[in-house]
């Protein structure tokens, strides 16, 4: 671990090196290599579909959530994470999700929800930005 930091900075290099050489390791445990065609993934190409795959709330999502005692499960987020796979599809960049008796605001190209409001603030609520919705 204190290779990764350096001058009190986080070193990202080693911790992707780092990350890097576990599935190496891993993968050499496990006899198992995953490829695309024929081809060997590259640790880039890994990490990508990863990223794309989780998705992030920003601080004011968070705190909101926080503040409005809202609570998402794994289950929750897999839901949302799905939502914003299909709204990405279809060309929807700020996205509002329906869950729960909660709106969840969400940046779809990047994954981020934006901003969350429970049922009680839904009402009289008028939600702008938005390219599309959808309900959960």
């Amino acid at each position: 671990m204190t290779d990764k930091i350096i001058d009190k900075r986080y070193n990202l290099t080693a911790s992707i090196v780092s990350q890097a050489q576990k599935i190496k390791s891993h993968q050499s445990k496990s006899g198992e290599i995953k490829r695309t065609g024929s081809q060997e993934q590259s640790f880039g190409e890994i990490l990508n579909q990863r990223i794309k795959k989780e998705l992030s709330f920003s601080k004011h999502a968070a705190m909101r959530t926080e503040e409005r005692n809202i609570q998402v499960t794994g289950e929750d987020l897999n839901k949302l994470g799905e939502a914003c796979s299909k709204a990405g599809e279809k060309g929807i960049k700020e996205a509002l999700f329906i869950m729960n008796d909660s709106a969840f605001i969400v940046n779809t190209p990047n994954r981020t929800v934006i901003t969350v409001v429970d049922k009680n603030d839904m009402k009289n609520n008028i939600f702008t930005n938005i390219d599309g919705a959808m309900f959960l």
